[in-house]
């Protein structure tokens, strides 16, 4: 009798709560925003409106909480983003001068900062929703975020000791627009 040898993939890791959390905050808001202009194009924008309090069975109460804590870490967020930008310019701007055979200079400091604080508001809004919810309802919601909204969530790094290519040109020095 045969038998076939399967290799299993290795089971992906486990996303940290900032990473989904943040992209969750975002889409409440991104749903809401959408809503809104279903409205004024005379369409019916509940269906958006209420997608995670339908799917994830939330009460009005705790839809409100959800997306209160989303509109205001998002915005909160965008703030650090502007910042964060500020210092890619700045950076990017010490870049023009140099030849691409030299080393780049190191990245500011103050965009781990900044990432860091980023993460910070990510984790309190988070701790937000949890107190507010209660564990069990937290759960709840935490089932569905993990089930339907975490498996589309994908984590690319930056790889910052790549070699640099020899006889290549930096990428060009035009600002990225910022969501």
């Amino acid at each position: 009798r045969h038998t076939r040898s399967q290799t299993v993939p290795p089971a992906p890791q486990a996303l940290p709560q900032r990473v989904v959390y943040g992209q969750v905050f975002k889409y409440v808001v991104l749903l809401d925003v959408q809503a809104g202009l279903g409205d004024q194009r005379g369409q019916n924008g509940n269906q958006l409106r209420n997608y995670f309090q339908t799917k994830a069975t939330l009460t009005d109460a705790e839809t409100a909480l959800l997306k209160s804590t989303a509109h205001s870490t998002v915005s909160a967020l965008q703030d650090v983003d502007q910042q964060i930008h500020a210092a890619v310019i700045a950076y990017r701007g010490q870049l023009q001068n140099i030849k691409s055979s030299t080393t780049l200079p190191p990245l500011p400091s103050e965009l781990h900062t900044l990432q860091t604080q980023k993460d910070n508001l990510i984790l309190s809004g988070l701790a937000a929703v949890q107190t507010g919810l209660g564990a069990g309802r937290f759960q709840n919601l935490d089932a569905f975020v993990q089930r339907e909204i975490a498996p589309h969530i994908t984590l690319n790094r930056a790889n910052a000791s790549a070699p640099h290519p020899k006889n290549s040109s930096l990428p060009p020095m035009q600002p990225v627009p910022w969501q």
